[in-house]
């Protein structure tokens, strides 16, 4: 693009601004509110850095991390808008036609819809998983699978997907009963 055509182009930006000066409201629907229960939820993919050799006879695939982040969104006094900071920029929520997003990741209402996109992307990644809520509510059967997949026995057998997820659903119960 040259000078020219970037001149004529603010020229005509300028002008189509100040013959529209009044600005659509924005309609409630586009709007975001938070609801009731006040937490969302991202599903957040990470892959673990490997060292890439050149001349490598066998290429391993990356190694995935998952997790879920909990969002809780504060209004901003000056605009009004719902911003959540992830430690490094404040986001605001945008909607789209499946529903909200922030920054490029879909917004979930609820822990289990997280869980289940958690899953698909699991799955697609060729990862085995284990769902926190497919555990026996049973304390003294989940400690029984926490000892029988404990990764520090030395036991070859032993699956550390299930023996985190055990724990997660021990410390779930926990907080629950406290």
């Amino acid at each position: 693009m040259t000078n020219a055509q970037r001149k004529a182009l603010s020229r005509m930006a300028a002008m189509n601004s100040s013959s529209n000066d009044s600005k659509p409201e924005a309609t409630p629907s586009s709007m975001f509110c938070p609801h009731e229960a006040g937490a969302y939820y991202l599903a957040t993919v990470g892959t673990v850095g490997k060292i890439i050799k050149l001349f490598a006879r066998k290429i391993e695939p990356p190694e995935y991390t998952y997790a879920i982040t909990t969002v809780h969104f504060e209004q901003d006094a000056d605009t009004g808008k719902w911003i959540w900071f992830d430690g490094k920029e404040k986001l605001s929520p945008r909607k789209n036609q499946d529903g909200w997003r922030l920054g490029s990741k879909t917004l979930y209402d609820t822990r289990a819809g997280v869980e289940a996109e958690l899953q698909r992307v699991m799955e697609k990644n060729g990862d085995r998983v284990t769902k926190v809520h497919d555990l026996p509510d049973d304390l003294t059967k989940l400690k029984k699978i926490r000892s029988a997949h404990h990764p520090d026995r030395n036991n070859p057998d032993s699956d550390h997907d299930l023996y985190q997820a055990v724990i997660e659903k021990i410390d779930r119960m926990r907080a629950v009963t406290q």
